[in-house]
């Protein structure tokens, strides 16, 4: 195991990243058991314990608002389960304590004890770290918040099927999300809340215009260059839409830069891609250079097949298009179009012949697919920076 975490650090950030997510690679996301330092140590036996349950990047970034409150409030102390790239991302956020016992399969429960609430964003993989926490404690409330649509169906299937008990809240990002929960299980209609997702808080006071004018300055943007981001899906792109969408950026009239990212579940070397674009002489900025949030918040235009990081687009009144055409992209489950697209505030394209004349429209801010974008943006993604609030209220109240 040395010998693999050796060769992992000698990787660039961003491959370590991605490699996590290997399967059959257990030694790079190793299950463990924090505890978030409490300035009030000695009187943590006299607050009420939250037992917070996190694996995914989404989950981490949902979820870490909520603590962040719950972090200040001195009648809680946490701990939690993770691992992956949420305990990466988490470790960074917050105070840590490492008091994973050496063998988990027998010492966890007795270092967690019995908790007072559960805090859950469920995992993608039938690996989820929640199943095992709601099998360990049935009897424990749970507040499950979903990243994004869908993301809940897999968990609360698992626990339907295993005869698991329910979460007592299901918060969710809005009335579509809702809907699609209740669709699939109408038993759980009225657990349903919608809170907004909490890691969308953040742009009630984010500086975007200072983010993009940073951004362009540092990749050495002139002011007439646009620039043009597609996000990678969780488990790669087919290459024929990539080499598609190289073809029609080719016959772009509008002056441009291309932000190729790669998704961290993605395991398609970034090169792959790239030499695609490259073939056609079209350059990808260096993403890593900059980080994503600032790549996000310079972006003109925003394409994607799906992903959180539409959303992130769309709270900031950025233009999207969610690419849906059949030839390469098999819709989600219960999902013939994405959540935004439906809802108007995302373009929504089914033939990629169209791909370059729809991202010359959307390069326009006048064009009237622009204006109406905005119109539903506004209209469906309030920005009010309360949504962790409203979670952390709910699970306040099963603590009483």
């Amino acid at each position: 195991m040395k010998e693999s975490l050796s060769f992992l650090r000698q990787l660039p950030p961003e491959e370590q990243r991605r490699l996590a997510y290997i399967e059959g690679r257990e030694d790079l996301f190793q299950t463990k058991v924090f505890e978030i330092k409490d300035d009030a140590e000695p009187q943590k036996e006299k607050k009420k314990s939250v037992l917070v349950i996190s694996r995914d990047p989404g989950s981490a970034s949902a979820l870490a608002p909520v603590m962040e409150l719950l972090h200040h409030d001195d009648s809680i102390f946490m701990r939690v389960l993770t691992d992956g790239r949420a305990e990466e991302i988490l470790e960074k956020e917050f105070p840590m304590k490492d008091i994973t016992p050496q063998d988990m399969t027998i010492g966890a429960d007795q270092i967690l004890g019995t908790p007072d609430v559960l805090l859950v964003n469920s995992s993608v993989s039938e690996k989820g770290l929640e199943t095992y926490a709601v099998a360990t404690y049935p009897e424990v409330p749970m507040i499950l918040v979903e990243d994004y649509y869908t993301s809940s169906l897999g968990f609360l299937q698992r626990l339907k099927d295993r005869k698991l008990p329910y979460p007592k809240k299901i918060c969710v990002l809005d009335s579509e999300a809702k809907k699609i929960i209740a669709r699939d299980f109408p038993e759980l209609e009225d657990r349903i809340e919608i809170t907004g997702q909490p890691a969308f808080d953040r742009f009630a006071t984010e500086d975007t215009t200072g983010l993009k004018i940073d951004a362009r300055k540092e990749l050495g943007m002139l002011l007439d260059e646009k620039l043009i981001t597609f996000v990678s899906a969780s488990m790669g792109t087919d290459i024929e839409l990539v080499e598609k969408m190289a073809e029609e950026l080719k016959t772009v009239k509008a002056k441009f830069r291309l932000a190729f990212t790669v998704h961290p579940r993605d395991n398609t070397p970034r090169d792959t891609y790239e030499k695609i674009f490259r073939e056609v002489g079209i350059t990808c900025v260096d993403v890593g250079q900059l980080g994503f949030n600032k790549v996000g918040a310079a972006s003109d235009v925003m394409t994607m097949i799906i992903s959180t990081e539409g959303l992130n687009a769309i709270y900031r009144r950025e233009p999207t298009m969610h690419i849906t055409d059949p030839r390469f992209v098999i819709p989600l489950k219960g999902l013939a179009l994405p959540p935004p697209v439906k809802l108007g505030a995302s373009v929504g394209l089914d033939d990629m012949g169209d791909f370059a004349a729809m991202i010359e429209q959307l390069l326009d801010p006048e064009s009237s697919e622009n204006v109406e974008l905005k119109k539903r943006m506004e209209e469906n993604y309030p920005v009010d920076g309360k949504n962790a609030e409203r979670v952390m209220n709910l699970l306040k109240a099963e603590m009483i």
